[in-house]
């Protein structure tokens, strides 16, 4: 998957759940820094008032303060959060409220047109809500159906999610999975209608139980960063290490499989409507699920995973 060139993402969060969602943003700005990918536009997929204004203010200390951001219109998930308010109420930013930004499905359809064919890579790293929305929607005034758009000009689409346990992989569910479960029949549509490449960075290599994580390291970065606050918020003023479900999946966007992963892109994921899937080999489709990577010693890439995603978490944003 990886390109030549910067990689173009659209990024799809629900900044509010956990604080890994602020930390992916950290690490997708450090990847920009670095020439490695060029954002496009954010969207949000949650209804709650600070989401917004927390992406709205760390994209603006990253010195990107006019990245289009979109939120879901209408019905959504509203859940409160321990972490955006405090980051919003303390760091600058533009967008008052989630509310005050644009649609979120107009903005994939502004974003998606401008671009060349098959170059954009999406990665979502909360609800499917804004996704079954684009894939819903019509052609109008003479432009492509949602659908249509995404075939024309979408590479790939990265979605954290699922738990691939066993061999065949399946999901009951036991470890939790809320980026799907939270707005189930937007899940199901967006994955049942997706018509490209599609990889889920799933729970066993990159969240609980994984044994993968980071946090600790951003005492090292300093006390007015937004990202470094959203997790001493959600940890009650401590700073702690925390899965890299998130992180990991803008990191697999960008960088591809690098010394980090393996794929399993046999199959497809058999999913139900509770949530729950199988992952059945036939028909084989377009499908992959991450998979952990073994060195020459046999010792899997979990260190290198925190590593790499704690270096660009300290990597100072080149605009200061």
């Amino acid at each position: 998957m990886k390109s030549a060139g910067p990689v173009n993402i659209i990024f799809d969060t629900d900044m509010h759940t956990d604080c890994d969602d602020a930390g992916a943003l950290g690490v997708l700005h450090a990847l920009a820094d670095n020439g490695e990918c060029e954002i496009l536009a954010m969207m949000c997929s949650t209804l709650d008032p600070w989401a917004v204004p927390t992406i709205d203010a760390i994209n603006t200390y990253y010195g990107r303060p006019d990245v289009p951001i979109g939120t879901v219109k209408g019905q959504g998930v509203l859940r409160k959060s321990v972490y955006t308010r405090g980051v919003a109420e303390r760091f600058p930013h533009d967008l008052k409220s989630t509310a005050s930004a644009p649609d979120a499905l107009q903005l994939y359809r502004q974003t998606l047109e401008a671009q060349p064919d098959q170059s954009v890579v999406l990665v979502t790293v909360g609800y499917l809500t804004n996704v079954a929305n684009l894939l819903k929607a019509p052609a109008q005034d003479g432009k492509p159906s949602g659908l249509d758009l995404v075939k024309q000009k979408v590479r790939t689409w990265v979605c954290m999610g699922g738990n691939f346990i066993g061999t065949p992989a399946r999901d009951d569910l036991k470890l939790g999975n809320v980026n799907f479960t939270y707005d189930a029949p937007a899940t199901l549509y967006a994955i049942q209608n997706w018509p490209g490449d599609l990889v889920f960075a799933g729970r066993e290599v990159c969240s609980v139980p994984s044994g993968v994580a980071v946090g600790e390291c951003l005492r090292n970065v300093p006390a007015d960063h937004p990202v470094r606050v959203a997790y001493e918020l959600y940890f009650s003023g401590k700073l702690k290490n925390r899965h890299v479900a998130d992180l990991a999946s803008v990191l697999y966007a960008v960088r591809g499989r690098g010394e980090f992963w393996d794929l399993q892109d046999q199959g497809h994921m058999a999913l139900k409507p509770d949530m729950t899937f199988t992952w059945e080999a036939q028909p084989d489709s377009r499908q992959a699920y991450l998979l952990k990577k073994k060195n020459k010693d046999g010792v899997l890439s979990d260190r290198a995973v925190e590593a790499a995603l704690e270096k660009l978490l300290l990597q100072a944003p080149k605009a200061k």
